[in-house]
């Protein structure tokens, strides 16, 4: 089949529903592309688009542009932008009230709806009938780079990486980060490393000291997974616990456990439906809770592998061969998938 993901974005979200989605799609052979263009010329040569949170004015008219030709729709969100963290001014500016009722309608002309997490599901069905949750996955070759638990060669890395639209997240955990960043461990210093923001963002959010580093943002999520995060000893994962996070799909979950990193992550609904705390990551329920842990991984390296390995022997069933085919039965017409 020939499909096309329309991409909203080049970045996190576009590389795990968009240029993800092709490639896995591209393996059970169609002919799959990605881009953040929908050329009009290209609609005749179409069998599927997968339309990642169409809502603007003019993509709106595209998409029932396309439902007049004949194409199958999937419109596919891995946030709820109905309800919009109000910290998050910059998303409020975009998805006013006008938006989210372009984007209900247009997720009622597709054919199916796709999203990443139950939660997100719930509140999408509201607006369409066939919603599907297909996870986010990562390639398996992730998951081959070794990890040496016991190397104390170099400062032991406490990472958290995020976005300008979280990270309202990081005051959660400051504190514990800025003291761990002070705490002179048996094995060597520990460095604080924060990925996706700048170091102006860093101070306004409470982080401070010489051993914390704030790397701005990596254009590139392969780069990102590749040579940014796989570096962290530790990463920490805060959210509040409202609608809009507990609709989220536990991405830093599915990229610590790949890369074998002890993840701390908030006791929210993403994350406490993946992590078995002290089994394969921890959950903090009190603020307090983050120093604590951060101090156990960092003295013990013993725990740390066996959290990191635990972790990323679930990983393999998170890999994006492994999610390939949800994405197959999506884009193919119902008949086609009974045949």
């Amino acid at each position: 089949m020939r499909v096309h993901i329309w991409t909203a974005d080049t970045a996190g979200s576009g590389w795990y529903r968009g240029y993800m989605v092709a490639t896995a799609l591209a393996w059970l052979g169609h002919h799959a592309s990605a881009d953040t263009r929908l050329a009009e010329e290209w609609w005749p040569t179409l069998d599927t688009v997968i339309g990642c949170r169409v809502a603007l004015p003019g993509a709106s008219r595209s998409w029932r542009g396309l439902k007049d030709h004949g194409v199958r729709l999937v419109l596919d969100l891995d946030d709820d932008y109905f309800h919009i963290d109000p910290t998050n001014t910059g998303a409020l500016r975009v998805w006013t009230p006008e938006m989210q009722r372009s984007l209900a309608a247009n997720l009622g002309v597709a054919d199916v709806v796709t999203c990443c997490s139950e939660p997100l599901a719930a509140v999408l069905r509201e607006y369409a009938a066939d919603v599907r949750v297909v996870p986010n996955g990562l390639p398996a070759q992730f998951l081959s780079k070794p990890r040496d638990y016991q190397a104390d060669r170099r400062p032991l890395y406490v990472g958290w990486a995020g976005s300008g639209s979280t990270v309202a997240e990081l005051p959660i955990a400051a504190r514990a980060l800025n003291r761990i960043a002070d705490y002179r461990r048996p094995g060597g210093d520990v460095m604080v490393r924060l990925v996706g923001i700048t170091p102006e963002q860093a101070m306004a959010r409470g982080m401070k000291g010489q051993r914390v580093g704030a790397l701005g943002w990596v254009p590139h999520p392969e780069l990102y997974l590749r040579d940014v995060v796989s570096e962290f000893d530790v990463w920490c994962a805060p959210y509040r616990d409202n609608p809009f996070n507990r609709a989220k799909f536990p991405t830093k979950w599915l990229e610590s456990s790949t890369l074998g990193i002890p993840l701390i992550a908030s006791d929210i609904e993403p994350y406490r439906r993946v992590i078995r705390h002290g089994e394969n990551g921890f959950l903090v329920r009190h603020e307090h809770e983050w120093g604590r842990y951060l101090k156990q991984l960092a003295d013990d390296p013993e725990l740390r592998q066996r959290i990191g390995m635990a972790a990323r022997a679930e990983a393999s069933g998170s890999i994006l061969q492994a999610v390939q085919f949800q994405w197959d039965a999506v884009v193919r017409k119902p008949a086609e998938v009974a045949a």
